[in-house]
């Protein structure tokens, strides 16, 4: 592909994706919450994290009803793969992957001018985290 954007490297791409998925969420907590920065930073820590974004990936993957495309599935697959040096203290190899896949996706997504696409997907995610979490009584 001629696109350099294409060229990029996953960790560039998964980069890109973490701030926009931030920002997404940090925007989402503060316009459905009259809290403190603190109070609102703890609760972004639940979803800004390498456990809390294997998780929606996993959502995303296992449900189906996000379409993603072709392209989208072999960015995420080359992303599972990626092989980096450095993992967060705080999760395992697995999550951390799946973490990285999900970030990059949204930066592929947000890189190429597809940032509809991009929110949609989170959105997606987010919901299906809230049903599930419905299902298991709250938690």
């Amino acid at each position: 592909m001629d696109d350099p954007l294409y060229d990029c490297s996953i960790s560039t791409f998964a980069w890109v994706g973490d701030a926009v998925f931030e920002l997404y969420i940090r925007t989402k907590l503060a316009g459905d919450h009259q809290k403190t920065s603190g109070a609102l930073h703890h609760l972004a820590t639940k979803f800004v994290s390498a456990k809390g974004q294997a998780e929606l990936m996993e959502l995303l993957l296992n449900d189906g009803a996000f379409d993603l495309t072709t392209s989208e599935r072999n960015l995420l697959q080359r992303a599972r793969n990626f092989h980096t040096t450095s993992v967060s203290k705080h999760c395992d190899l697995v999550d951390y992957r799946k973490a990285t896949a999900f970030e990059a996706l949204i930066g592929w997504l947000w890189l190429q001018g597809k940032n509809e696409r991009a929110i949609a997907l989170i959105e997606y995610a987010m919901a299906e985290l809230e049903e599930k979490k419905l299902q298991n009584g709250g938690q």
